[in-house]
Parts: C-alpha cells; structure tokens; sequence
C-alpha cells in the first residue's frame, strides 16, 4: 500500500528522551498502515540504539538504521530521505514530539492545498516558537508573497517528496552551521504553494535540561559566520538582483550576523571569542552587505550596524548593555464583563530593569534620541542611527493568550494609546493605556476559550520587543470587577469563567464547563435555604456571580450510594448593580433519607459539588463544604512569604555578579 508520509528522525546519544517522540508518532490518529517511520541512529555511544533496536522490534513501519557518527543531522536526514517512501516527507528532532492529530492534518492540508510545503503549529517547551504565522490560516503562500515565512526556518515541516526529490533539495553534510537555513531557504524559494495548519498544535520543539544540543554551545564564530555568507550565495543564486534580494541578505544580516551582538550571552564571551566575532563579522558585513541594505533593518538593528561598520567595536558592547537594560512594566487596572466578552484595563510603562525608573527618551529640536552613553553618541553614524522620531509613533501592544493543554499562544485584541509624559527639559517617556477584549465564544483563533489561560502584553518600538505577564494593580477599584462570570458559549454549552492570579502573580482566566468552583462562589454571610413543598423540595443557593442579566438553565442531580434524582435549576441575577445571583432548583421526588450531594451535568459525566442536602428525623438541611479559614490564610502567608524570598534571592544574585565583575571574574 502507498504511504502517505515517511517521518525522518536522526537520533544520536538521546536514550531513554528519546521515548517521549517515540509515543506521540504510536499516538498518531493517521492509520499505521498509512505512514512509516526512519530513525537514523547517528553512531549513538549510549544505548539509544540499542534501546530503539528493542522498542521497534515488532512495530508496523517503523525502522532503525544505524551509521556512523556524522557528528551533525544533514547525513542522517539524507539517507532518510533517501528510504522513504511517501508520498510526503516530515522532519522531527528526536527530543522533540507531535500532537496527535497532526500527520492527519498535515496530510490532509497538503492535499486539499496542492502544497509543497506544509508548515504545522509549533508550541515551545523551554524555548520559544513562531507565534504570528499562525494566527490566522495560509494558504498558497510563497516566500515573495509572504515573508512571515521566514520566522520559521527549522525544518519541521512537511514536504511533498516529489518537490524535494524533483528540485535536488539535500542537507548538507558534516557539521555545518545553520544547515536547516541552507535546506529551507531553496525550499521556500522554489516552492509553488505553502500552507500553514494553524489551529493545531502539531509539533512540540522541545529544550532539554538533561542533554546537550550543540546548536546551543557557543559557535567557532569564524565557522559560523562562513555559514551565513554559503547563505548569502544562496540568496544571489536564487535571486535576480533587486528589492526581494536585498530584503533576504538584510533578514540574514539581522539576525544572524548583528544578533549576534544581543543579550547576556554575548556580554558573557570569552574575550578571544568576542575578537574573532567582531572581526569576522565586521569583514563580512564589508564584503558581502552594501551599507544601503541598513535601511532595510530596524531601527534598533541599524544602530547595531552602525556600532559594527565604525570599527570602535566598544560602541557595540555599550548598545548591548543599553539594550539588555529595557523592559516594560505591566498592570491589570480593571475589568468588566459585557455579556461573552471581558474587558481587561491594562497599562504597560516603559522602564529600565537595573533601576526600576522609567525609560527616557531625549528630544533635540524636532528629533527624538535614544538615550545613549554619550561615548556613543559621538561617533556620527552611530547618532545619525540613534534618531527615532518616526519609528518611535508606530509603538504596539499586543496581548497573547496562553495555554499549556494546547502549548501555543493566540492573539487576543488589545486596543491602547500612547502618551508622552515629560521628565525633564527636553525628555520624556511613555505611558500606554490599553483594554484588552476577551470574546470567550471565539478568542481561541476562533473558537471557543476554554481551560485555564494566562497572558503574555508584548510592547514593540523602534525594534525592541519585550514580553510581560500583566500583574494585579491591587487598589480597590482595580480589583472590583474581578468576578466571575457565568457565560453562555452557546445554547447548550454554559461555562463558569473566574480570573485570578496564581502564585506568581500571574493574571489566569479560567474558563470551566464542569462548574466545579460554583460552591466557592456561595457568600460566607449567606446561607443556601432548602425548603419542602408537599412531594417536592426547593433549593436556593446565592451566588457572587456575574450573569449577564439573564437567567441561565443548567442540569443538576441529587446523588447518594450509586442513586440519582434528576432536577433543572437556574441561575437568576438577584443585583443589577453588583456580581449577585441565586440558583434555584425544583427537585420533584422528595429522596430517601440520608446525604445527597448535588451535582452538576449529564448523567454519565456528573460533576460533584461541595453541596450536600441531608435528611434527618424531622426536616431536610442544605450545607456547603469550604476550605477552613486557617488553610485560605496560610496558603496566603506562604504564598507572600516565597514572594519575598524571591526577591531576596533576586537581590543577592545581582549582587554578586555586581561583586564578580568588579574583582574580574565575570565581564
């Protein structure tokens, strides 16, 4: 029978990690008989050939090979892909692994697109993933037409064998830097049609703390930067000269070569290795990147390239430290709750991490500066970059869901506006005010939010991005609408929606269908009433619940020992001007004696509540089962008491790297 897809898979030193893969491809909802599996054990010393030798003994179309040691994946992908025999070819990391559905949707998208390439959702677990290209859905895309393409550049992807095999499309072989980049970039460039599966998760690119990956050692930067110019022959052989192919050498340059130059770990260098990063990227940039190509950078980027082609390579090491000192501060300040929507009030402030101050920006006639050392300001082409009037208007924010049982992040609307605030003669900062709209019926790239989220506020300008968790403001009114919600999903479908923050300080909403938080919702100050009328009994249960100003229809049952009566309640607003409902319930077969707990849903999945109607002698009573005040106040006292030795711990850290780089032992 003909497979639809061969998944390649080079293996080397991975033991037992390599497992985890292993079980989301026997995971797969695409039929066994229907794709095959080539894991190419690249000379392993430990026992993970072993150990895949065992494990694949008896199953269907899966194989080992066994080479050795290439010392880098471009080999064992090639006599993978040399085996295969699918229809289509997908490549995965063997510390990495799949969602269940995800060669079916692959295949499927691929078929229905004609693509020839076909890129999968990726959710990051410990490190970080493409997140704009799958905000919405692609189809027949190139990489003219759509250079968000370019933010995934792993092989990951499915590809139609034929386009590969028919184009010459090979790794190359032994350890060459940036081999994905050398494969994709071709691929993208000759490809007719790429499409994106974008509403499922299906690759999980993993970062291992127990083994080693070599693309995360410090490079032979000579070595490396030799890859990105094998690049650039790649861009000019593949390109007629023009705007398209300036665009791609300006990508590389960026963020390959001046990326370089980002973050504690290029201040944490070695200083050999900082001199032959600086000179070899520097003689690069003058012989293969024509200084017009800077305008096509972002301004934080052009000021990087301008600190490289000065020559005085100190200036890039003051604009590193300038730029690992930015981050943006960021606040919940209120909520409210229309309908299926929330509303979060949020205010992001720009600041500098050393000092907690906020972030200055300097004004010279009708111009306006980073606020750079001025050591570095001297040199002309750096001042001439550090001029950010224009760019500094298109500041953004942006709000991101997040949700560990689908591992990706969803845009959620966030509209804001920016004000200037001055600080002095001729500076200022910024102040951004923003609400974010959280549409529970369709906020998860168009459906439902379900399960538990927090969130990710992004502020972008003049090429500096940072991320955030938005954190409690914790006045009064602030936190006055920070009730929850019952919310109608659809006619069928109602949800309990409660935001909090957890023990980080983290905002979460949680979105609930199985209603197991409703007896936290019940007033201490109130009591539930119970009352018998001839052969029926009446609950009445209030609730600190916000309900739209409609009364809501749920399931509800009484169960004892394996026994269930079925009931219908509601949930009524009793309080048009604060969070207040009852639920009211008709039971209209009185029980037999004895403790009935209520519960909520269908009789096959009831959810129990911490409710219980018992019978006695002469009448029934209702109760309401909470977590004991000293539990709430000692979860409360823990929880401030790690805050604070967090801090502390935060403290003493900066400390001695304040004291190991003024003795010399750090840079």
């Amino acid at each position: 029978m003909p497979m639809d897809v061969t998944v390649i898979i080079p293996v080397h030193n991975t033991g037992r990690g390599v497992l985890e893969g292993l079980e989301s491809l026997r995971a797969q909802t695409l039929p066994r008989s229907r794709f095959e599996v080539i894991y190419v054990d690249d000379g392993s010393t430990d026992e993970t050939g072993a150990l895949l030798d065992a494990e694949l003994a008896d199953e269907e179309n899966f194989s080992v090979v066994h080479i050795e040691n290439s010392g880098w994946p471009g080999r064992p992908r090639n006599i993978g892909m040399d085996r295969a025999r699918g229809e289509f070819l997908f490549f995965v990391d063997d510390d990495d692994h799949l969602g269940a559905e995800a060669l079916e949707r692959l295949v499927a998208k691929a078929r229905e697109d004609s693509a020839d390439i076909v890129i999968g959702r990726m959710a990051g677990i410990g490190r970080k993933a493409p997140r704009e290209l799958f905000q919405k859905p692609l189809s027949g895309a190139t990489l003219r037409t759509h250079r968000v393409l370019l933010s995934t550049l792993t092989v990951h992807k499915l590809f139609r064998t034929e386009f590969v095999r028919a184009n010459g499309l090979r790794f190359p072989e032994g350890k060459v830097r940036l081999e994905d980049h050398m494969f994709m970039l071709p691929a993208y460039l000759r490809a007719r049609s790429i499409s994106v599966v974008h509403d499922y998760t299906c690759y999980y690119w993993v970062r291992h703390k127990n083994f080693g990956n070599i693309s995360f050692a410090t490079p032979d930067f000579k070595d490396y930067l030799g890859s990105v110019e094998r690049i650039f022959d790649i861009i000019e052989a593949e390109t007629e000269p023009g705007e398209f192919q300036d665009a791609l050498i300006a990508q590389w340059y960026r963020g390959k070569v001046l990326g370089q130059f980002q973050g504690a770990k290029y201040l944490n260098l070695p200083p050999e290795a900082v001199d032959t990063l600086h000179s070899e990227a520097y003689s690069l940039a003058e012989r293969r990147v024509p200084e017009r190509l800077d305008a096509k950078l972002n301004p934080f980027a052009r000021l990087r390239a301008a600190a490289l082609r000065s020559g005085n390579f100190a200036l890039i090491r003051q604009i590193t430290e300038f730029e690992l000192d930015l981050t943006h501060r960021v606040t919940v300040n209120g909520y409210r709750w229309d309908g299926t929507t929330l509303y979060v009030d949020i205010e992001s402030a720009l600041v500098r991490k050393s000092t907690k101050q906020p972030l200055e920006f300097v004004r010279s006639g009708d111009s306006v500066y980073w606020d750079l050392p001025s050591e570095a300001l001297a040199d002309s082409r750096v001042r001439a970059a550090a001029e950010i009037s224009a760019p500094l208007r298109k500041i953004k924010l942006q709000t991101f869901a997040r949700c560990k049982e689908i591992g990706a992040d969803v845009t959620v609307p966030t509209s804001f506006t920016s004000t200037e605030e001055p600080t002095g003669q001729d500076r200022f900062t910024i102040r951004l005010t923003g609400t974010v709209k959280l549409d529970l019926t369709r906020a998860n790239l168009g459906s439902p939010l379900l399960g538990s989220w927090w969130f990710v506020s992004r502020v972008e300008y003049c090429g500096i991005s940072c991320d955030q968790i938005p954190g409690p403001n914790r006045s009064p009114e602030a936190e006055a609408g920070c009730v929850p919600a019952l919310v109608h999903l659809d006619e069928e479908t109602s949800v309990l929606a409660t935001t909090t923050y957890n023990r980080k300080e983290h905002l979460v909403l949680t979105v609930d269908p199985s209603w197991k938080e409703l007896a936290s919702l019940v007033p201490r100050n109130e009591r539930p009433a119970l009352v018998r009328e001839s052969d029926s009994l009446r609950l009445r249960v209030p609730l600190s619940l916000y309900t739209g100003g409609e009364e809501n229809s749920l399931s509800l049952r009484l169960v004892s020992e394996g026994t269930s009566v079925e009931s219908t309640g509601s949930v009524q607003p009793t309080d048009a001007a604060r969070p207040r409902a009852v639920l009211t319930a008709e039971i209209p077969s009185v029980p037999r004696r004895g403790r009935w707990q209520v519960a909520v849903g269908s009789a096959d999945h009831p959810v129990p509540l911490p409710i219980h109607l018992s019978r006695g002698l002469v009448r029934w009573s209702v109760t309401v089962q909470r977590p004991p005040r000293l539990r709430t106040f000692a979860r409360r006292v823990y929880r401030a008491l790690r805050r604070r030795a967090g801090r502390v711990y935060r403290a003493l850290r900066r400390r001695a790297g304040r004291v190991a780089r003024a003795v010399g032992l750090r840079r």
